[in-house]
Formats: C-alpha cells, structure tokens, sequence
C-alpha cells in the first residue's frame, strides 16, 4: 500500500480498516476519527487554521493525539512542549515557536499551567483548556474549552504532504535547544512504515503510551499504533506499579522505553512474566543494556535496540529481535527508502522519508546538518554490522543522557552562571543525573541555587549535586587551556 501522506489519510485508513476496534479507551477508531474532524471544526471558529501554530503542553492523554490529527486537518503545525519544562523553558520556546495558541490541562495535577505561561504571552491568543474544566481565563488568555471545541460543525482537511506538521525540541531549555520542524509527508509516512515493521496491525495489538508523546520517542510509537489500528492505553505519567497493572488488564502487546524505565518495571513485576509481547523497542540510555535483557527476557517482553532522533524520528532503524546485536541501538531501517553509512570520522550519516525538513529559524544549523550530497549528520558515531545493519556506538560531543533526554550541558551551565554567587559551571552526567560542579563568587549559596533550579529547570535537569571547587581541572592544548570534562566525569561517579 502506498504510504499515507498525510496525518488525515493515516487516521482515516484505521476508521475504516477498524471501525468498531477499540483506539482509546471508550472510543473507537471510527469514533476517534468523527472527534478529530469536530476538534477541527472548533479550531477553525477559534481561528486557527493553515500556517499557523499551536503549543501542546498536554501529558500522555487521549486528547493529545486527538488534538494533534486536528491540527493537522486544518494545516497548522503543532509544537510539542515537555510538561516538565517549567516558566523559564516554556517562555523561551514559545518566543521562538510564535505559536497562535497553547494546549494546556489545567486538570493535571503535576503542572500549575498558570505558573509555567510568561507574564507577557507574545504571539498567544488563547489557551486550549484540554481538560473537563469551564471557561475562564489562563495568564490574561481567554480559556477556549474542550467542550467548545467540539460543540461545531466539521471543518474541511485541508492537510497536505508540505504543510508543516509538528515541531520536536531537541534538548531543552535556556541555551537555544533546535526546534526539529516535520512535514506532514514525514510523520506519517514513518508511522506506517513502523507499523508494518513492528506488527501493530496484528489482531489483538495494544500499545502502552508511557513514554512522553511531546518527544518522538513516545510519539513515534503512538502513531505506529494509530496506523496499524492497535489500542493505545496512555500514562499521564511515568510509575512502574502501574504500568504493571496495565500491561495485565489491557494485554498490552507493545511499547517502548529505556534501561532505567524497563529495570524499574521489572521490579515492579517481581517476577511474574507478561503475556509474550510483539515487541518492545530498547534505547540504551545509560549503559545497562545486559540488566535489561536479562530482565525483561524473564519478563517475555521481546526486546531489541533501536535507533532514532528528533531528526529522522525515533524507530527509524530497529535490531532483528533473533539477532546477536538486539541489545544494541541500530539495525536496520524500517523503510525500504532510506539509508545510513558510515563516514571516514565514524559518525552515522542517514538519508530517508522520515528526515525532518529544517531547524525552525534556524537556516545555519540546518545548512551544517547535512552534507553536500544530502545525508544528515546524525552526530553519533556508528559502525556496520555483520547482518547488513548498524550499531550505535556513542554520541559525539558531550551531550547528557538525563530522564530520557539528550540534554546539551550548556543549558544547564548557562542557567547556574547566570544565578547570584556562582563565577563558573561545568555539568556532566553520572548514573543517569546532573552533577555540577561551580567556582563560586561573591556571595554564593548552595541551598539558594538548588531551589532556583528547582523553580526554573524542568525536574530531570535539577542537579543531584552541587560540588564546589576552587578551580576546573584543565590542560593545555594547541588553543589554550581546555577543561577535562573526562576528568569531572570521574569525579562525579567517585
């Protein structure tokens, strides 16, 4: 069949293939389908229609896919929010993403919406409250309910393969992160590809959603779901126990997740194996990938790596579960059109349909993102296979593995240097956490530094700890002094 190219088509296939199979809980596809079109309609009385974009800081609900299909109905673009992100992170993205509108859940008890939207909204124009709450205000916004949105007639698709569908963030926060801009053809295309790779359109098929769908590990996974016509059963939130409950009372067949998610789901399952699972796909994180195998096989999980990025979307390439390399990010890719090779440095070049288009205002580092001949610098360094695949070594540069995310320590340093008392910062990664360490200046206080941290930085990025230091262990290279972040990393895991 030929790839959908559109988030309309895609949705509209599971209507039809599987009209009366469960989507979510308490909705069917068909029902999903007849939802996004009335959402649609009540976007389209708001005002939001093509070229235009819309914040979703919403958790892993139904109400955020749904929303993200009526977006793409009426050809605007969505620009996915972390809900850990907090005021400083969310004002710095929405200055740059100039959205029309923010999706909130003022129902979700882990996030205050009124305290995470900036004093001055900007581009805002109206908050969409996705949740069972009335009318009302947000942040000096007007309040443009659920129920309002879908109390209307039906818009027509104006969804097209070039329109801009959504925005990935790749990092973070204060220091510029890339917004990762993707068409529609993209996202859509790749969610079907995933589905045929990984069996979401087999009978009985259900996905867990506990990974955040803001990023494209999570959402990756969701929209293969939607394109094989599997159940999806979301979790606002990332607690073991009760996912363990819910892979039991749904059957679930798929999900995704990394080592620490997958350790702390075994612990949680104490031993008692699932039903045998299609397919769990694997991102080693934090290097524990023989823990996780071992547990998760007890557990019947069928786990294997893969590989991805905000870039080329998560999935794009996944192990042979029978293979001697499942433990290892790679593999294959799931669509016959794309390709990888390795380059004379090592680092993993990739070409394929589900490439993002650019960084959004961003035309240099889009420009440096891919070479001459088109392939796109991934910055990991890979090596071949003996299978015919790819196996992730490393990420180059010293990006951080923290909650899931790949996080630039810059962002975490340019926020601690700019508080009261601190004269320096370097930030490296140990067990999965931040650790800093800080020359501090004039007037400096630990206690006061955690809990600005707190208040502004998104929960996974906080430091574990804060180590003072008189100075930064460095060495004299060709250019000058240059710190040893090896050296700091060995100190942090001391």
């Amino acid at each position: 069949m030929e790839r959908p190219g559109t988030l309309t088509e895609l949705l509209a296939r599971s209507a039809i293939a599987h009209p009366d199979a469960p989507a979510f809980p308490g909705l069917t596809w068909a029902q999903a389908e007849a939802q996004v079109c009335r959402l649609a309609g009540g976007l389209a009385a708001a005002g939001i229609g093509p070229g235009d974009r819309v914040a979703i800081f919403l958790p892993n609900r139904p109400d955020f896919l749904l929303l993200l299909f009526a977006l793409a109905r009426r050809g605007a673009c969505a620009v996915l929010l972390n809900t850990r992100f907090r005021a400083l992170e969310v004002g710095n993205l929405l200055a740059r993403a100039q959205p029309k509108a923010i999706a909130v859940a003022r129902d979700f008890a882990a996030v205050d919406a009124a305290a995470v939207l900036p004093d001055r909204p900007g581009s805002l124009r109206m908050v969409l409250g996705m949740d069972g709450l009335g009318q009302g205000s947000l942040a000096g916004l007007p309040v443009v309910t659920r129920n309002t949105l879908l109390d209307g007639p039906e818009a027509p698709d104006l969804a097209t393969p070039e329109a801009e569908c959504l925005t990935f963030t790749t990092s973070g926060t204060t220091a510029g992160p890339k917004l990762v801009l993707h068409r529609q053809a993209s996202i859509a295309g790749h969610a079907a590809d995933v589905a045929a790779a990984i069996g979401t359109d087999a009978p009985g098929a259900a996905m867990l959603a506990a990974v955040p769908l803001c990023g494209t590990f999570g959402l990756s996974a969701a929209l293969a779901a939607v394109a094989g016509g599997a159940r999806i059963a979301c979790m606002e939130k990332l607690d073991a126990p009760a996912a363990d409950a819910l892979i039991r009372a749904e059957a679930i067949t798929h999900m995704v997740g990394g080592d620490e998610w997958l350790l702390l789901l075994a612990d949680a399952a104490a031993g008692r194996p699932y039903a045998p699972f299609h397919f769990t796909g694997y991102a080693s994180f934090h290097g524990q990938a023989e823990r996780v195998m071992a547990a998760s096989d007890a557990l019947g999980l069928a786990v294997r790596g893969v590989y991805g990025s905000s870039e080329a979307q998560a999935l794009f390439a996944g192990q042979n579960p029978a293979g001697q390399h499942r433990a290892v990010g790679g593999g294959a890719p799931v669509s016959p059109e794309a390709g990888w090779r390795i380059a004379e440095d090592g680092e993993l070049l990739l070409r394929g349909p589900s490439l993002f288009d650019s960084y959004l205002g961003n035309p240099e580092a889009t420009a440096a993102a891919r070479t001459p001949d088109g392939w796109f610098r991934s910055g990991d360094l890979a090596e071949a296979q003996p299978d015919g695949g790819f196996g992730f070594q490393t990420r180059r540069g010293d990006a951080l593995r923290i909650g899931g995310f790949l996080v630039s320590p810059e962002e975490i340093e340019g926020f601690l240097q700019s508080q009261p008392g601190v004269a320096a910062a370097q930030v490296v990664e140990a067990g999965g956490k931040p650790i800093a360490f800080i020359i501090p200046g004039a007037g400096y206080d630990e206690a006061a530094l955690m809990a600005a941290s707190r208040k502004n930085l998104a929960r996974f990025k906080v430091p574990a700890r804060i180590v003072a230091l008189d100075a930064f262990p460095v060495v004299d290279g060709p250019n000058g002094p240059k710190i040893q972040r090896a050296r700091l990393r060995e100190m942090a895991a001391g």
